[in-house]
């Protein structure tokens, strides 16, 4: 079975820990969020067999920095990092792979509502890149010929709402979507590209004075 590459699990954290140094990104916040990752099931080509996919773990690391403001509501820029270790594959064709691993990262921009409310509903859209890594193992379970990693780009949109718990702390709930390049299955598969729909909230810390 094929891991998370540990340089892509120590970027991940990398990123986290740099953007949070004291003074290194002064103005701007650092979100760290938890939540499932989804997406509906492919159809084989050429086949009535579906690939269906188990909820994964989304774990995502967005630094953003506000640069406009009118009177209620602000527009920033953010980076994302979301990563999603593992996604069960289930199939009738069982030569499928039996899961697979994705990594998104994509700038956008935000545009946040009556910012300085208690509560904040925001907007968000962009585009970046997408990693899906393929396991080595099919549904029949028999090892597969090396499959290879799929690069795609990726693009992005959501929504999610703010709490702010302290000056330097803010609650977020947030679902964005992913659409991609379809991974490599090592089956065909009909259509062209894959949504990928994460639900997930965490924290957000105010970086700086």
């Amino acid at each position: 079975m094929r891991r998370l590459s540990p340089r892509i699990l120590s970027a991940f954290v990398t990123v986290a820990v740099l953007a949070a140094l004291p003074g290194s990104a002064a103005g701007g916040e650092l979100g760290l969020t938890l939540g499932a990752v989804s997406g509906p099931s492919r159809t084989v080509q050429g086949s009535t067999s579906t690939l269906n996919f188990s909820n994964g773990v989304a774990l995502q690391a967005v630094y953003a920095r506000k640069f406009m403001a009118v009177k209620y509501a602000e527009l920033s820029w953010e980076t994302l990092l979301m990563v999603n270790p593992r996604q069960s594959v289930s199939s009738t064709t069982t030569s499928a792979i039996d899961h697979y691993g994705s990594l998104v990262m994509a700038p956008g921009f935000r545009l946040k509502f009556y910012p300085e409310k208690k509560l904040s509903p925001w907007v968000v859209g962009g585009g970046g890149y997408a990693l899906y890594y393929p396991g080595s193992g099919s549904i029949a379970g028999k090892t597969l010929a090396a499959i290879s990693n799929t690069n795609s780009l990726a693009l992005e949109m959501g929504g999610g709402m703010d709490w702010i718990a302290t000056p330097k702390w803010t609650l977020r709930g947030e679902v964005r979507d992913f659409y991609t390049g379809s991974p490599n299955f090592g089956v065909p598969v009909s259509g062209r590209g894959q949504f990928n729909f994460v639900v997930s909230g965490g924290i957000v810390l105010k970086l700086g004075k």
